[in-house]
């Protein structure tokens, strides 16, 4: 994949069962950019096992639709539901070991709807999953309408837009160097 620098996500969602933190029977996913592609490192526990050592398949088709969205979300700043997916397991994938999920824009057509693709590699880089999914995309203003979520909960999602992103880590950035700046004209 990309060999760009990888920048941490804002996580907002914290029950979700693919990234949220604090839910103690999920994924626990954490997602990383480049711009022109999402990433998660993780290791599947052992709690979402098939049988014997392997992941489950609805664990692996989760955490592909999970990159999926994610990447949807932040790279074309509007929200999005999964229409269909279509998943294509190629190699076992172990529980306990490391893999790495990547998900990408595959095509877009208009403004209501996007074909996203995902991969699953495991500790080796080998291809262990690929998934494809229809997506259809909202506007914040529209997705309001549908009651999907609590409004507050609404307004904290706009935060996983690549603007949104941007804007918070210029402000970060500008921040530290007002930091520097003042800790050095102190030191003068």
């Amino acid at each position: 994949m990309s060999e760009n620098v990888w920048r941490p996500m804002t996580n907002i969602s914290h029950d979700c069962f693919g990234c949220g933190q604090h839910n103690h029977h999920g994924l626990k996913m954490r997602f990383f950019t480049d711009e022109q592609q999402v990433r998660s490192e993780l290791v599947i526990p052992e709690h979402l096992r098939g049988w014997s050592n392997l992941a489950h398949g609805g664990v692996i088709t989760t955490i592909l639709d999970e990159v999926m969205g994610w990447a949807g979300i932040y790279l074309l700043n509007q929200f999005l539901l999964t229409r269909d997916i279509k998943v294509r397991f190629r190699l076992p994938v172990s529980i306990g070991e490391p893999v790495s999920v990547y998900g990408f824009i595959a095509e877009q057509n208009n403004d209501r709807q996007v074909v996203l693709a995902a991969e699953l590699r495991n500790a080796k880089g080998q291809v262990a999953a690929r998934s494809e999914g229809n997506f259809a995309l909202f506007s914040p203003e529209k997705f309001a309408t549908m009651n999907v979520l609590p409004a507050a909960e609404l307004e904290r999602m706009k935060g996983m837009f690549s603007s949104a992103q941007r804007d918070s880590v210029a402000a970060f950035q500008a921040a530290r160097r007002a930091e520097n700046a003042l800790a050095e004209s102190a030191d003068s």
